[in-house]
């Protein structure tokens, strides 16, 4: 019974706002030199009331509040300024700020080799949740709308994020600072999942294709970092409708904490009823979700924030014998999947905070396969603790650690596997900004694997200058390190190494009026990779058992160009982008018998993204093609190892989304077909 109760449950305690008489706070923003700061933002921080200084300078904001409070004001460029009064029992308080001028910062320098950041604070804000609703191809998907981006692949045979010539098992996804167990829906051979998350759940999306933070480890290639929502803006109800089922989700916000729920119903039947696909489903993909989440914060900017969620779904469909290629067997899949999360900041100071999180997440799958029965377990559990300083506005750093423990564990036949890894690490990293033309960001992470007995030093920087109003240059280099795969750690393969990949970036960005151009070279050279000791010739069934033994002799290198456009302005109500990639990779590594281009791996990759939003009725229309050239594949007659070709991928994908109020009722349909 075990893996249908959901290992987490929460209590949650609804915030009732204390009832009082309403007070005043009025009083008048001025600059370093008394010049008034006409239109800029007075708020009470963490909270929803604020307003605007009139030509004058002056504000006027009526609140319940009490206690102390922190005032909070932003203006374009003046660094924001803060001021804090204590409110008992008047009915009017008076309080000036003074904001200093800083127009440099407009165009201060920002460090972004490898990384592509979507956020309400980045500055360059290439995607957000709506772009992810509404691009065409990506099905609402998070990854599905990163894919249209350079530096990835596609790949609709394969679970997973494919960058920069890494397979799937070289990127992570974190989510709040944790690294999430099993993102994917669990993998049906021959058909790629998608992810289990909601657009809607995050504030920020920042993909980084190489170079990243110190604050991370265990992926060679890139990271996908989430951050999910702090308090919503207001009470709302949700329902989404598609061709793939429906989900209904809510929120209550109080003054200083909110409550959320959200419920799905997935059901594929009639999308596959209408689209011929190459995929044979005899039980298409059904599924039910659920997910549940409380935030409280207070005056002086902490934060808290427990969640959990729990689905479970089925599916069933015809896959290629791999032992005999002519024949299919039936493969029916069902899982379970539950997780919660806790993170908690605190400000010792105002510019000292410090982070405290931990997530626990259980995945099971219970298959059947060709009349074989096939289960698997796998948990992940971790704690991470880190400290923020704001030194100045030129300087700041983290320090941090964090442990990790996960098992996983298969039953096939009479055969049981598993294993069990202790993951434990120390970071610190800084960022200098001595003018506003040049940034240095620095950092370094030390790991030690308790399955390996080994441990690893990564040492990581990064640098970018500014040329002028609108334009710029970075680089960085980087050492990431990764434990063997887990199919290795299950068959007690644990006397391997760390692999390991060396990464080189420089990039070109430009953005001006809503448009952005970049484009970015990089090398990757890869070392220590896992290489089996096969005696037989190639086995190209990614399911062969593992008993022969291993070393870390493998290597590689990844090296290419990346292009990027996009542009909002030039028509009105018109956005597009276009991507473009081009990569030149070999490895030596798995059971290849020489060096060679993975199976995954497209040299060209092309995304050409438009969207027209049509004002009345309120109806956006997407339009995505998608171009990959052929990718390797293995042909026993061909003496070229992987020397052959697929033909060319093409996909050319169709969004109407529509998003309506009806009787203070938020609903967003979007239908897509590709």
């Amino acid at each position: 019974m075990k893996k249908y109760i959901t290992p987490v449950l929460f209590s949650f305690l609804c915030f009732i706002s204390p009832l009082g008489a309403q007070i005043t706070i009025h009083g008048k923003v001025k600059d370093n030199k008394g010049k008034p700061v006409e239109f800029g933002t007075v708020f009470i921080k963490n909270t929803l009331i604020g307003g605007l200084t009139d030509s004058l300078g002056n504000y006027t904001l009526n609140t319940k509040e009490r206690g102390d409070i922190t005032l909070i004001a932003t203006a374009i460029g003046y660094d924001t300024a803060f001021v804090k009064i204590s409110i008992e029992d008047k009915k009017d308080y008076s309080a000036n700020l003074v904001m200093h001028n800083n127009g440099d910062r407009l165009n201060e320098v920002d460090i972004t080799p490898g990384a592509i950041a979507a956020n309400n604070d980045g500055k360059v804000a290439i995607l957000n949740t709506m772009d992810v609703y509404t691009t065409a191809g990506a099905e609402g998907d998070v990854v599905g709308a990163i894919q249209t981006l350079p530096g990835t692949q596609k790949n609709p045979s394969q679970n997973g994020l494919f960058v920069r010539g890494g397979d799937a098992s070289e990127s992570a996804v974190i989510v709040d600072g944790l690294v999430v167990q099993d993102p994917f829906f669990s993998p049906v051979p021959g058909v790629a999942q998608r992810t289990r998350f909601a657009p809607y759940e995050f504030s920020g999306i920042s993909f980084s294709s190489g170079g990243y933070s110190a604050r991370y480890g265990q992926a060679l290639s890139g990271i996908l970092d989430l951050n999910t929502n702090d308090l919503p803006e207001k009470s709302t109800v949700n329902v989404g409708i598609n061709m793939a089922g429906v989900n209904l989700s809510g929120t209550q916000l109080w003054s200083h904490s909110s409550l959320e729920g959200a419920i799905n119903y997935t059901n594929t039947q009639p999308f596959y009823g209408l689209m011929k696909t190459n995929v044979d489903f005899f039980q298409p993909p059904v599924g039910i979700g659920g997910s549940a989440r409380y935030v409280w914060t207070n005056s002086n900017g902490d934060l808290f924030k427990i969640s959990g969620n729990y689905n479970q779904y089925k599916s069933g469909t015809q896959v290629i014998n791999p032992e005999q290629t002519d024949t299919t067997l039936s493969f029916n899949l069902k899982n379970y999947y539950s997780t919660g999360s806790i993170f908690y900041r605190h400000f010792l100071s105002e510019k000292t905070s410090v982070i405290l999180s931990s997530s626990y997440s259980q995945n099971g799958d219970t298959v059947k396969w060709g009349g074989e029965n096939f289960d698997k377990q796998d948990e992940r559990e971790e704690a991470r603790v880190e400290l923020k300083e704001y030194f100045s506005n030129k300087l700041s750093g983290c320090i941090g650690a964090e442990i990790q423990r996960y098992s996983e564990k298969q039953i096939y036949i009479d055969t049981n596997l598993a294993f069990t890894e202790m993951l434990s690490a120390l970071y610190m990293e800084g960022q200098w900004k001595p003018a506003s033309w040049f940034g240095l960001k620095a950092g370094i992470r030390y790991e030690y694997s308790q399955i390996l007995a080994k441990n690893d030093l990564a040492p990581r920087i990064s640098a970018a200058i500014r040329l002028n109003k609108y334009g710029q240059i970075s680089a960085a280099y980087g050492m990431f390190y990764q434990d063997p795969s887990d199919k290795y750690l299950l068959f007690g393969h644990t006397q391997a190494n760390f692999q390991e990949a060396t990464h080189y970036i420089v990039n070109y960005q430009y953005t001006q009026d809503d448009r952005t151009f970049r484009v970015e070279g990089y090398y990757k050279s890869y070392s220590d990779l896992v290489l089996e000791e096969t005696q037989g010739p190639y086995d190209p069934n990614p399911y062969r058992p593992f008993f022969w033994p291993i070393n870390n002799n493998g290597y590689g290198y990844a090296k290419g160009l990346d292009v990027f456009w996009r542009d909002k302005k030039t028509i009105k109500n018109f956005d597009y982008w276009i991507s473009y990639s081009y990569i030149d990779t070999k490895r030596l590594y798995a059971n290849f018998p020489v060096e060679a281009t993975p199976n995954f791996v497209s040299t060209n990759n092309l995304n050409v993204v438009t969207k027209y939003f049509f004002e009345k009725p309120g109806i956006n229309v997407s339009l995505t093609y998608s171009y990959a050239s052929g990718k390797p594949y293995y042909n026993p007659d061909n003496p070229t190892f992987l020397g052959d070709l697929s033909p060319a991928y093409q996909d050319l994908a169709l969004s109407v989304s529509y998003l309506f109020r009806y009787k203070k009722l938020e609903y967003f349909i979007s239908l897509q077909t590709t």
